[in-house]
């Protein structure tokens, strides 16, 4: 065998090490957080060639969505306590940040009163008009809204965000509930008041699963949620690097 190929096996050999050294530290110790899961907090991911992930093996991703529609906790303080300037804000400023997200807490349970709250105020005004053809419509469709968010919104929310993975974990100590990941956020500026929101990209929401867990996603289709994929609960750890491992899979 050449010098040239040598060193090529060499480089292979020494990736595959660090790699696997990697995963071990990963999950080494106690997790920094252990969640169960539903099919309603995973999906198959959408990009993965963008990613320029590999295509052999089966990969998860977490679904998940913003804690309320009008970023309630991004304001000016929050901005310059992660490090940014109010008034320097957009695509160039985005930042690398610890993110939280917590799973069926008190944001899931406000997401769920505030659709009681419109389909019962949807409710009292079809009441006093019951002939009005528009407002039976509405009354149906927060009703509608209100079963989504009941039975097939993801519960994983994002809720928090900051520079520090343990000040974070020390306001945020539910570890069955409330993990923490690496992301990016980029923050926005809209109207007079001012308001903010943000776009967030995750990382670490890629979950590998085990040849012996796969028959129970051989029927899920790419899409975020669908009422006929086959209901699970899924065991997930996040190690000492944030990343997240499948400890069990179950109906």
């Amino acid at each position: 065998m050449n010098r040239p190929l040598w060193l090529g096996v060499g480089l292979i050999l020494a990736s595959n090490a660090v790699a696997l050294a990697g995963v071990w530290y990963n999950r080494s110790g106690e997790p920094q957080a252990q969640l169960q899961l539903s099919e309603r907090e995973i999906q198959l991911p959408y990009d993965s060639w963008l990613r320029g992930e590999e295509n052999s093996g089966l990969r998860l991703q977490l679904a998940w969505r913003q804690a309320d529609a009008d970023w309630s906790w991004l304001d000016e303080a929050k901005l310059r306590e992660l490090g940014f300037a109010p008034n320097d804000l957009g695509r160039s400023a985005e930042r690398p940040l610890w993110l939280v997200l917590e799973l069926d807490g008190p944001s899931y349970r406000k997401q769920v009163e505030r659709a009681k709250a419109a389909l019962a105020s949807a409710q009292a005004a079809l009441a006093l008009r019951p002939q009005d053809e528009s407002l039976r419509q509405q009354r149906d469709q927060r009703r509608l809204e209100l079963r989504h968010e009941q039975q097939q919104a993801t519960r994983l929310l994002l809720v928090d965000a900051g520079r520090d993975a343990e000040a974070l974990r020390q306001a945020w100590p539910d570890r069955q509930r409330q993990v923490i990941l690496a992301g990016r956020l980029t923050p926005y500026r809209y109207g007079d008041m001012p308001n903010y929101s943000a776009s967030v990209v995750l990382e670490g929401d890629r979950i590998s699963v085990p040849r012996r867990y796969r028959e129970a996603f051989a029927q899920w289709r790419l899409r975020a949620y669908d009422e006929k994929r086959p209901k699970v609960q899924v065991e997930v750890a996040f190690g000492q690097r944030h990343e997240p491992w499948l400890i069990g899979v179950g109906q």
